[in-house]
């Protein structure tokens, strides 16, 4: 008697966490034990298992094996046939978000429902299901993600890897139509990417936004300093040399190498990465240089003498001093020795 109470005890608390009803219950919702073929008693010996999926969508009353469980191993394809169309526990409403099972209730669903099958089966940590619609798994939603972010990396030298996917374990849609796109939050670079996956309707409206974000390393032979490098130093062929390095743990936007003369505007030690922020254009002209201060128009052409008060290159708009009224304007640096300006004061 008590052996009874207990097994009543065990059928009752799962129906309640599934969600049956006692009328179900009543009417024979669970499957008689009798009308389930038994097999072998040493499940060790047998070539396969039933693996229960994480997540699945169900379209009956019921949920049946086949809709949550997949074969591994040498099991026969008739026999799988005919577990497939076992009739397991009551589906999640239809309309209704998706549900979710704890692997310690999912054992206890499979050994209320089908135990002799039991000691056969591979549970996940849990099980996700939900009634109608379609379930993105963890790997297409990675598959995704790598997709969309790929072609962002637009001219970004190097290769491209990803890691640390912190994403959803599954994506429920309500039905076919509906749409999953990738969103960055901001520009994509080497790093931690921040985006949101926009789950949108037949007419492009988003129904639901879900945070996510992935590590993205990039493999590059950038420069680096092949001597140590002090703050005015000239950056030639023989002070840089290339180095693979992982753009995603290096600061700042790395020299790609390429443009005009260069000189180093701060200390650069042996074999660091020279980074844009490291380095500018040698100038044109320097701070404190005797230049002329020439003025054209149309009218007139005045030129008189001036003292550059910083470094500039050829274009750049920079302060200067005129020796003779001592005041400052800006002008723009057209040679070695002249500054262009619009107007004298």
């Amino acid at each position: 008697m008590s052996a009874l109470l207990k097994k009543l005890c065990i059928i009752g608390i799962l129906l309640l966490a599934s969600g049956l009803s006692s009328t179900e219950m009543a009417s024979g919702a669970l499957p008689e034990p009798g009308t389930r073929e038994a097999l072998p008693p040493a499940a060790e010996t047998m070539p396969w298992r039933i693996r229960f999926l994480d997540a699945a969508v169900v379209q009956g009353e019921r949920v049946r094996l086949g809709e949550v469980a997949t074969p591994v191993g040498d099991m026969p394809e008739r026999l799988w046939r005919e577990y497939s169309l076992r009739e397991l526990w009551p589906s999640p409403p239809e309309n209704s978000r998706a549900v979710s099972m704890t692997r310690p209730r999912l054992q206890e669903a499979v050994v209320a429902t089908m135990n002799d099958l039991a000691p056969f089966c591979l549970f996940p940590g849990s099980l996700a299901l939900q009634r109608g619609g379609v379930v993105i798994g963890k790997d297409e939603v990675q598959a995704r993600v790598v997709k969309s972010l790929t072609p962002l990396l637009g001219g970004m030298d190097g290769e491209a890897s990803f890691k640390d996917f912190r994403i959803p374990q599954q994506i429920f849609l309500k039905h076919s139509g509906q749409t999953v796109e990738v969103v960055p939050q901001k520009k994509v670079e080497p790093g931690r990417v921040n985006f949101r996956l926009v789950v949108s309707e037949l007419d492009g409206s988003a129904v639901q936004r879900i945070s996510g974000s992935v590590f993205m390393d990039v493999w590059a032979n950038v420069p680096c300093a092949a001597v140590p490098l002090n703050k005015g130093d000239i950056i030639g062929p023989a002070s840089i040399t290339h180095t693979r390095v992982n753009l995603a743990l290096h600061r700042g936007e790395p020299w790609d190498g390429r443009g005009g003369s260069w000189r180093a505007v701060r200390p650069i030690g042996l074999n660091q990465v020279i980074s844009r922020s490291d380095i500018g254009h040698i100038p044109t002209v320097t701070k404190g240089s005797a230049v002329t201060l020439l003025y054209e128009s149309k009218s007139i052409r005045l030129a008189v003498p001036a003292e550059a008060l910083s470094d500039g290159v050829a274009g750049e708009s920079i302060p200067v001093r005129n020796r003779e009224s001592k005041k400052e304007v800006y002008g723009v640096v057209h040679d070695a020795q002249t500054i262009l300006v619009r107007s004298f004061m």
